[in-house]
């Protein structure tokens, strides 16, 4: 930055002659108190002026790893001035677009929702599903992996190394889910000459991408457009089954704000509970017939938002909608992003609720998650990841501590399901060089088992890595907590560092 005499001078004598930033590569400019490079269209230029020409210029050698993805992470900081403009800008035209109307299974000819996990035909009868095979069955789930950058790429190519015959996308792709960016950050569709795509991996029997809250931004036009013809699917909630477990995917994006009679969507102060619309609730009841008492199948549920969170604010719409299908007592394993963390709980049971969760948050896959920091509530966290991965450089003097991306692994053998929670690895052991698409670590390891005859879960931490703050040991029981809504937590929580979850 510039200050003092001597600093206003070089500066201007640097507008005149340019040759102050006048550098070819990224390194070399970063390393420059002053320069900022524009990886938009490969240029060193002075700051002020990099701000005017380019809206998140790399401001450290450590992201030069990054300028040749569609978006780097310091592009999606949004406490910082340039990226906070950026995302008000994008969102105050996204939230008037068409909103797209919502798209269900009573207009898809021939499929109900419902499908055999194992080879992806239809089901018309809830009880069905197949055996697994006895090779076992891989699922790589990643959520909050939508952002183009580099990151997302290198998560991306070790969830596909783990050869999946199921891939899942937990929502969001920023930054509001137009058409343009899900062609860059989803489809993998180049930004520009100089800047590259980003490809979801696909699984080798299913690719399914749920609905998040920056999908409704732009009114779903980029899901249901080019999201849907990446994966194939035909609407934002389903249903997996096998002879032991069934797999529901919940669309909690689409009431995750208010939206008014002429599908204007509000952004800035119409968050809402994330429930999921009656229409799916209705496909629960009639087709999915989830609440069959005599059906002790393992029930996995994946959704955009968390049912409960111990860091931040709760969004209980969908729990709430649950607790009057499910049989009380019922236990279900539920994955789930929007905050952009690694974050293991115990069994819980919500506050008011007559089943229980085991909740998951795996937000890493791509987003830069700001690194934790002490939890609000300690009851039912088992463990959490606050590691840095890198400290960003801030246009406006404040750096951020940025933790670890990754995604979460489910190897599935008949009626067990294995949890592998993998975080990328640094290049050569050195963060500044980047994250690793080949080289990772396993943090975490569990094992599911349902008890067929009372619905209920064994549970098991095989692992738990020295990656990893732990704060509990596991209970024999469910430990009861009270989740609460962003306005319930007044100054204990700062908005500004979960605005763009």
């Amino acid at each position: 930055s510039f200050g003092g005499t001597t600093d206003l001078f070089l500066y201007g004598w640097m507008e005149q002659t340019g040759s102050i930033c006048d550098k070819i590569n990224c390194t070399a400019c970063a390393s420059l108190s002053g320069c900022r490079w524009c990886p938009r269209d490969q240029k060193c230029e002075s700051a002020e002026i990099a701000a005017s020409v380019c809206s998140t210029p790399i401001t450290s050698a450590a992201q030069c790893w990054e300028q040749y993805c569609a978006y780097e992470m310091e592009e999606f900081l949004n406490p910082r001035r340039f990226d906070a403009k950026a995302w008000v800008d994008q969102t105050t035209w996204a939230q008037v677009r068409p909103l797209h109307p919502f798209r269900t299974y009573k207009t898809a000819l021939g499929v109900s929702g419902m499908f055999d996990l194992s080879t992806g035909r239809s089901l018309w009868n809830a009880s069905e599903g197949s055996p697994v095979p006895a090779t076992g069955f891989t699922i790589a789930a990643l959520s909050d992996w939508g952002t183009g950058t580099c990151v997302a790429r290198a998560v991306a190519r070790l969830a596909a190394a783990t050869n999946p015959e199921m891939t899942l996308h937990l929502g969001d792709v920023y930054y509001t889910g137009t058409i343009d960016q899900y062609m860059t950050n989803f489809a993998g569709a180049p930004r520009n000459i100089w800047l590259q795509g980003v490809s979801f991996p696909t699984g080798r029997v299913t690719t399914f991408a749920l609905a998040g809250n920056h999908d409704l931004i732009s009114g779903f036009g980029g899901l249901y457009m080019t999201g849907f013809a990446r994966t194939g699917q035909r609407a934002t909630y389903a249903c997996w089954q096998t002879d032991t477990w069934r797999i529901v995917a919940l669309d909690t994006g689409r009431l995750s704000y208010l939206t008014s009679s002429d599908g204007t969507r509000d952004i800035f102060a119409g968050e809402t509970d994330a429930p999921i619309p009656q229409e799916v609730l209705h496909w629960l009841w009639s087709v999915v017939n989830l609440g069959d008492p005599k059906d002790k199948r393992g029930i996995m549920i994946l959704s955009h938002h968390p049912p409960y969170d111990a860091f931040g604010p709760s969004y209980d719409g969908l729990a709430r909608q649950l607790d009057g299908l499910l049989p009380a007592g019922r236990e279900v394993v539920w994955f789930f992003g929007h905050h952009h963390h690694l974050v293991l709980y115990d069994k819980l049971k919500l506050d008011g609720l007559d089943f229980v969760i085991h909740p998951r948050l795996i937000g890493i896959g791509g987003f830069p998650g700001l690194v934790l920091e002490a939890p609000k509530r300690k009851e039912g966290l088992i463990a959490y990841d606050a590691r840095t991965y890198q400290t960003m450089a801030d246009l406006d003097g404040v750096s951020r501590k940025v933790g670890f991306n990754g995604f979460a692994k489910m190897r599935m053998f008949e009626d067990q399901v294995n949890v592998d929670y993998i975080t990328a690895d640094c290049v050569d052991g050195d963060c500044a060089q980047g994250l690793s698409d080949t080289q990772s670590t396993v943090v975490a390891q569990e094992s599911l088992v349902p008890d067929l005859s009372t619905g209920k879960l064994r549970q098991e931490w095989s692992y738990l890595g020295p990656e990893l703050t732990k704060v509990n040991q596991p209970s024999a029981t469910p430990v009861e907590v009270e989740g609460k809504r962003e306005a319930e937590f007044g100054q204990q929580y700062d908005a500004s560092l979960h605005h763009y979850d």
